[in-house]
């Protein structure tokens, strides 16, 4: 649906407004429409700014500003129906804002191409009728129309190409946010059925991942401490039995070994007190004797 509104217009100015106010409308409207950006889809707030771009670089410019003008005024005076370029005049609505932004693009092309004509002293308007250069042959004047359309064609191409090169890119990166995006929610899901916590997005799943990671560490830390020390306790205590076993054996050796020595010192002795009362020598008496008497001193020790 067309809104029929001028470039004067788009920019929030008076036809008569002068270059400064023309900025002003300019960074006003930029403004404005920036503020609505969250209501916007990414391509129709392009081309908008597209439009209101196109709006402030045809009025900045004193000569494509004149023809303008001039065109606004033919378009009033034949009453018709299309402006002039059939879209330089109206702007659509959301859903033709990039028609638009083409056709007010071409025909500021054409603007700017009257401009440099005019710069070269060379009247666009003395084309197509009487003025300076009205003896011009039709040749001639076919050839400076051709080269003229020839650049607002090729200027329509570079914006379409722009455009739907630009279109393609939105595409690819809003296809490659949602695959990101479909990835991120798997991974959030695969977190939540393995560790039973869902995290709000990838980064607290990344925080909560390294706290966990560090917990396990720690407690397998503390689990290898304990079976060090569990290993040291079991060792110190096999070597205490061993040692005490060693211990009881040496001593029930050493007592097996007393008794021995008690038997055998106890029938040495008597085998000494049977020599002494059979012996009727008084010296070997008194050597039995003392040694009676040695074999009872250390009966008693052992």
């Amino acid at each position: 649906m067309k809104d029929n509104r001028t470039l004067y217009e788009l920019l929030g100015v008076r036809p008569q407004a002068t270059a400064t106010e023309v900025r002003t409308g300019y960074r006003l409207e930029l403004d404005a429409l920036e503020a609505q950006r969250g209501t916007l889809s990414a391509q129709d707030f392009n081309d908008r700014v597209q439009l209101l771009r196109v709006a402030f670089t045809t009025l900045n410019d004193p000569i494509s500003r004149a023809g303008y003008d001039a065109d606004l005024d033919a378009a009033a005076k034949a009453a018709a129906a299309v402006p002039y370029g059939g879209a330089l005049a109206t702007t659509s609505s959301v859903s033709g804002a990039r028609a638009d932004a083409l056709g007010l693009r071409a025909d500021a092309l054409a603007l700017r191409a009257d401009a440099l004509m005019v710069r070269a002293d060379i009247a666009p308007s003395s084309l197509q009728g009487d003025g300076l250069f009205s003896d011009w042959s039709p040749a001639l004047r076919r050839l400076v129309s051709s080269a003229v359309l020839l650049l607002v064609v090729l200027g329509v191409v570079v914006g379409v190409s722009r455009c739907t090169t630009k279109s393609a890119r939105d595409q690819i990166e809003l296809r490659e946010a949602q695959e990101r995006r479909a990835a991120e929610q798997a991974m959030l899901q695969d977190y939540y059925q393995t560790y039973g916590v869902r995290p709000a997005n990838r980064a607290e799943m990344e925080l909560m991942e390294a706290e966990r990671r560090r917990k396990e560490n720690a407690e397998r830390q503390a689990a290898t401490e304990n079976r060090r020390v569990e290993e040291e306790q079991r060792r110190w205590e096999e070597e205490s039995r061993r040692r005490g076993e060693e211990a009881s054996r040496n001593v029930q050796a050493a007592m097996e070994a007393s008794r021995e020595e008690q038997q055998r010192l106890k029938f040495e002795a008597e085998q000494v007190a049977l020599e002494i009362s059979l012996s009727n020598n008084d010296v070997d008496r008194k050597r039995l004797q003392l040694r009676l008497r040695q074999l009872k001193e250390r009966m008693k020790d052992e």
